[in-house]
């Protein structure tokens, strides 16, 4: 679970944890790969500061159409400040929860939602589900 782990479809929405470069280039190579119909990719996105922001987002950047960014709580987590400094059309959310809220409701039935940047971004989102707060749309 975690790695490009799919939940539900239209829109698609499946959760990596991929939070280095290499495991986002791995991403976006399997994201390369999935047949779009016209549907966009949206990225719920949320890291802690002490990776690689920059370079993580570079490797991902090609396959997204849409920027969440959100912040992660705690004394590493990073603000969606320093996310969007690297995403100039990305928007900013108050939490993970928010940000793929909003990824769903604007989602068209042939999108990709797809969540990633850490194990705590993923983490908020299976918790959402589980504890039933929303279904997403």
């Amino acid at each position: 679970p975690g790695r490009f782990q799919t939940l539900s479809e239209s829109p698609r929405l499946i959760l990596d944890v991929a939070h280095n470069p290499h495991a986002a280039a791995y991403l976006a190579g399997r994201l390369a790969e999935q047949p779009r119909h016209g549907g966009k990719v949206r990225a719920v996105v949320g890291m802690l500061s002490d990776k690689d922001i920059a370079g993580t987002l570079a490797c991902l950047s090609p396959q997204v159409d849409e920027w969440y960014c959100a912040p992660l709580e705690g004394p590493r987590g990073a603000s969606a400040e320093e996310l969007t400094a690297h995403l100039p059309a990305a928007r900013q959310f108050a939490d993970v929860e928010s940000a793929w809220k909003q990824a769903m409701q604007e989602a068209a039935p042939q999108d990709i939602v797809i969540v990633c940047g850490s194990f705590h971004t993923v983490a908020h989102v299976m918790d959402a589900l589980d504890t039933g707060k929303t279904s997403g749309k």
